[in-house]
C-alpha cells in the first residue's frame, strides 16, 4: 500500500475507540483477511484495475475489500460487492450442483419465458414457449401466448426451421462443448468467426443465447459461465429486476458502439440464471439513456417427449 492509499484510508476510517485488539490477534486477523483477499482476487481478470475501499472496523481491527471494477465503484449499498469473475464463478458452482439432464435424441428441450423484447413496437410482455429437438432430427414448435406466431408455418420470422439442425444453439452443440473454459471460449470464437461486430461481443452474445434458450450438462453450464468471465469488458451491476419482477444481480457488457448494454440476471441468493435484459446507454429516437429496451425471464425448463407437451 502506498502513501496515498494510506492517507485515503486514514481519511475514510473513523478513529479507533477503546483499547483495541492485542497485537498478535490483530496480526492473525490481518493474515486471515489477506488469505481471503488472495482467493477472491485470483478470479479477477488482469484487465480490471482494482482499488482499495475501507470497510467498517471489525472488532477493533481493520477490514479491507476490493470492490472496484474498471476503477469505478459499483453502485449499491453492499460493501463487499463481488466483481464479474466472482459472480460468474458462483453461477458456475450453482450450475455444477444441478442434476444432469437425461435427454434422449428423440426428445425436446422445453423453455418457457416471459418475453418483452418488442418494447419499441409498443407490444406487451408475452409468454414464449419453445420446443427444440434434442438431436435436431425433428421439427420444433414455438408458441407466443399459446398461439403459433405464424399460423402458415415456420418460426416467428416466417422462415421454416432447418431439419435436421445441430448447429450453434442446438442441444447437440451445447452438450458437445468442452468443459474447460479456455477451450470452450476458443471453440465459440472459432465457430462465430466473421460474425457480429467483433469476436468478444459475438462470444458474449452467443453464450447468452445458450444460457437463455437451452439446457446443458452441468459441467458445460459451469464452463460457459467461466468462459464468459474471460471476455474483456464484463462488469457487475448490483441491483436489477428481471421481466418477471424478480430482483437479482447482473453481469453486463456494452456493445461495441456504446449504445446498448446486455445484462444477464442471476438470483442474488443461489446465483441461478433468471433472465436477460438490454439497457440503452444513450438517448435515441425511441429510448432514453437508462431505458430497458428489451427483456426476458426464464420461467421453466425441462426435457419432454413431444412438441406441445408441457412439464
Amino acid at each position: 500500500m502506498n502513501e496515498d492509499e494510506r492517507a485515503e484510508l486514514a481519511r475514510l476510517l473513523p478513529p479507533p475507540t477503546g483499547s483495541g485488539l492485542a497485537a498478535d490477534r490483530r496480526r492473525q486477523l490481518r493474515r486471515d483477511l489477506m488469505n481471503e483477499f488472495a482467493r477472491e482476487s485470483a478470479a479477477v481478470p488482469r484487465r480490471i484495475r482494482l482499488g482499495w475501499v475501507a470497510l467498517p472496523a471489525l472488532a477493533g481491527g481493520l477490514a479491507l475489500s476490493l470492490v472496484l471494477i474498471g476503477g469505478q465503484p459499483q453502485q449499491g449499498s453492499d460493501s463487499t460487492r463481488p466483481v464479474a469473475a466472482v459472480v460468474l464463478d458462483r453461477a458456475a458452482r450453482a450450475a455444477e450442483q444441478q442434476p444432469a439432464p437425461a435427454a434422449r435424441g428423440d426428445q425436446f428441450v422445453y423453455v418457457k419465458s416471459l418475453d418483452d423484447w418488442a418494447k419499441s413496437e409498443g407490444k406487451t410482455p408475452r409468454d414464449r414457449e419453445n420446443w427444440r429437438s434434442v438431436d435436431g432430427s425433428r421439427r420444433g414448435l414455438l408458441l407466443l401466448d399459446g398461439h403459433l406466431p405464424n399460423p402458415g408455418g415456420g418460426n416467428e420470422h416466417g422462415e421454416p426451421e432447418p431439419v435436421p439442425y445441430s448447429g450453434i444453439g442446438s442441444y447437440a452443440y451445447v452438450a458437445a462443448l468442452p468443459t474447460d473454459p479456455d477451450a470452450l471460449l476458443a471453440r465459440i470464437h472459432a465457430d462465430t468467426a466473421g460474425h457480429g461486430p467483433g469476436p468478444d461481443e459475438e462470444a458474449f452474445r452467443t453464450i447468452g443465447d445458450l444460457l437463455r434458450e437451452q439446457i446443458a450438462p452441468p459441467a458445460v453450464s459451469a464452463a460457459l459461465y467461466r468462459a464468459a468471465a474471460k471476455i474483456p469488458g464484463v462488469t457487475v451491476i448490483d441491483s436489477v429486476t428481471d421481466a418477471a419482477g424478480r430482483p437479482g444481480i447482473a453481469v453486463a457488457r456494452q456493445d461495441s458502439g456504446g449504445k446498448v448494454e446486455s445484462q444477464w440476471i442471476f438470483d442474488r441468493t443461489d446465483y441461478t440464471f433468471l433472465g436477460e435484459r438490454t439497457v440503452a446507454l444513450a438517448d435515441g429516437a425511441t429510448f432514453k439513456k437508462g431505458d430497458t429496451t428489451g427483456q426476458m425471464a426464464v420461467l421453466a425448463r425441462a426435457i419432454v417427449d413431444e412438441p406441445g407437451t408441457r412439464p
